[in-house]
C-alpha cells in the first residue's frame, strides 16, 4: 500500500479507543458519527428515477436509520443518488447488477473520496475498493476487505497481522453493513445474511487430532458419550428487548443428534473426517456425494459449534482480540449488528476452494 493511500485511510487518534483503528477513519451509522442529507430541513422523498440514490454530506447533524411507526416499506437510503458520504474521507457506492432492479443482485462498495493524487474519484474501480458487501433481495453475503495495511507490510508477525486485519475488517465492513441492512429492508422483509465459515475444516481436523477434544459432537461420535451437548442442543433464542421484534423467537434448527448404534456413529465419523481432510473413506476412491450425504448431520452439528467460536466484537473499540478465531470475522461482523444464527446450510457453496475450507457449509443469520 502506498504512503498516499495510507494517508487516505488514516484516522484521528481521538476518534477511536483502539489504536489499531488509526488505519481507517470509518464511522458506523448506528454508533453516532456525523453525516446528514444535503438539505437537512427537507423531508427525503423517493425519486421516480430508475436508480434511486441520495447524497449524504458531513454535517453536525446525525443521520439515523429510517424509523417509522410501521416496520414495513421504509425508504431506501439510496433514494436519491448512488453514493453516500461517510465522514469527509469515504463514500459508499451501490452497484446494481440487474439493470434498474434496485432490489435484485447488487453490490455495496466502500471507497475513498479521493485518489492518491487528491482528485475526487468519479467512478469505482477494483483498485480503489476498500471493502465490499453483496446482496440479493433481503439477503446479505460476501463481506470482504480488499485493502488492508498488513498486506503491504515489509515485516510480518502473523499474530499481529491477523489482529490488524480483523480490526480493519470489522471497521470497514461494519460501515457498509449499516447502510446495506437499511437498504435490504425497504420491502418489509426481514433482513438475513449468509455467512462463510472459513477454517471449519481446519478446526475439525484439529479436534480429531486431539481425540475429539474441543468438539462435543466429535467426542460423542468417537466415544459414544450421551451427555447433553451445550453447543448444539435444540434451543430457542429471543431477540434483544426494546426492538419492534423483541418477542420474536428464533428456533435453532441444528438440533443435536447422536446415532444410537456404534456402526452408525463410526460411519458418520468417517464421513466427517473425509470432508475435513479431503481424503476418501476406506473403500472409496473419492470424497463424493455419498460422503457428504452420510456426514451431513454430523457436519452441520460441527459447523454449529464452530460458528459459536465467534464472539461479538466490542462495537466501540472493535478490538480484534474479541474475535475467537481468524476465519470467523464475517460471523462476528453480523453478530455485532444483531445477527442470530438460525440454520446451518449444508453444501450451500460448492466451489472446490470453499469445500476445502468449510465443506460447503454456510450459516444463515436473521437480524432481529
Amino acid at each position: 500500500m502506498t504512503m498516499a493511500l495510507r494517508t487516505v485511510l488514516s484516522c484521528r487518534a481521538s476518534a477511536f479507543q483502539s489504536p489499531h483503528l488509526r488505519i481507517l477513519q470509518l464511522n458506523s451509522i448506528d454508533h453516532g458519527k456525523s453525516f446528514s442529507t444535503t438539505n437537512p430541513n427537507k423531508t427525503p422523498t423517493i425519486s421516480t428515477n430508475k436508480i434511486r440514490t441520495r447524497y449524504i454530506h458531513t454535517s453536525p447533524a446525525l443521520h439515523q436509520s429510517s424509523k417509522s411507526k410501521k416496520d414495513l416499506f421504509t425508504p431506501s437510503p439510496f433514494a436519491r443518488r448512488n453514493t453516500i458520504y461517510i465522514g469527509d474521507k469515504f463514500v459508499i457506492h451501490r452497484e446494481l447488477k440487474q439493470g434498474d432492479n434496485d432490489y435484485g443482485v447488487r453490490r455495496y462498495l466502500l471507497l475513498p473520496r479521493t485518489d492518491e493524487d487528491g482528485n475526487e474519484i468519479q467512478s469505482p474501480s477494483e483498485k480503489n475498493i476498500i471493502a465490499s458487501l453483496n446482496a440479493n433481495r433481503n439477503i446479505l453475503f460476501g463481506a470482504k476487505l480488499h485493502i488492508h495495511s498488513s498486506s503491504s507490510s515489509t515485516t510480518s508477525n502473523d499474530d499481529n497481522d491477523d489482529d490488524e486485519y480483523i480490526t480493519e475488517y470489522l471497521a470497514a465492513c461494519g460501515s457498509i453493513l449499516d447502510i446495506a441492512r437499511e437498504d435490504a429492508a425497504i420491502n418489509g422483509q426481514q433482513v438475513q445474511a449468509l455467512c462463510t465459515l472459513n477454517g471449519l475444516c481446519s478446526w475439525v481436523k484439529e479436534c480429531l487430532d486431539r481425540d475429539g477434544k474441543g468438539s462435543d459432537t466429535l467426542t460423542r461420535l468417537m466415544h459414544g458419550e450421551r451427555q447433553p451437548n451445550t453447543l448444539t442442543s435444540k434451543k430457542e433464542n429471543k431477540a434483544p428487548h426494546g426492538g419492534k421484534r423483541s418477542n420474536l423467537k428464533i428456533q435453532d434448527s441444528s438440533a443435536a443428534f447422536m446415532p444410537k448404534k456404534k456402526p452408525e456413529r463410526l460411519q458418520v465419523l468417517e464421513a466427517i473426517r473425509a470432508i475435513a481432510t479431503g481424503e476418501p473413506r476406506p473403500g472409496h476412491s473419492v470424497v463424493g456425494a455419498g460422503t457428504y450425504k452420510d456426514g451431513m448431520k454430523g457436519w452441520v452439528a460441527c459447523a454449529r459449534e464452530y460458528s459459536q467460536l465467534a464472539t461479538n466484537p466490542n462495537s466501540v473499540s472493535l478490538d480484534a482480540s474479541l474475535v475467537g478465531r481468524k476465519g470467523l470475522e464475517e460471523m462476528a461482523l453480523y453478530q455485532s449488528r444483531g445477527g442470530e444464527v438460525t440454520k446451518i446450510e449444508h453444501l450451500a457453496h460448492t466451489q472446490p476452494e470453499y469445500l476445502r475450507e468449510a465443506g460447503g457449509a454456510m450459516a444463515r443469520l436473521f437480524f432481529v
